[in-house]
């Protein structure tokens, strides 16, 4: 999976956790990207583990 497709997945992800209602803030949205960011292995990031927003 390319890079652009992984970003692309997040933005679903998020988009999917703000409307059912888990992000309820853009404070908590901007959280939930920094942190899958920071654990996820897409390359630009200082990689680890993915995570879930809702956990």
């Amino acid at each position: 999976m390319g890079e652009q497709e992984k970003y692309k997945n997040l933005l679903k992800k998020v988009i999917k956790e703000t409307e059912d209602h888990k992000i309820k803030s853009s404070e908590e949205m901007v959280r939930a990207l920094v942190n899958e960011l920071g654990n996820s292995s897409m390359p630009s990031a200082a990689g680890g583990k993915s995570q879930s927003f809702a956990e």
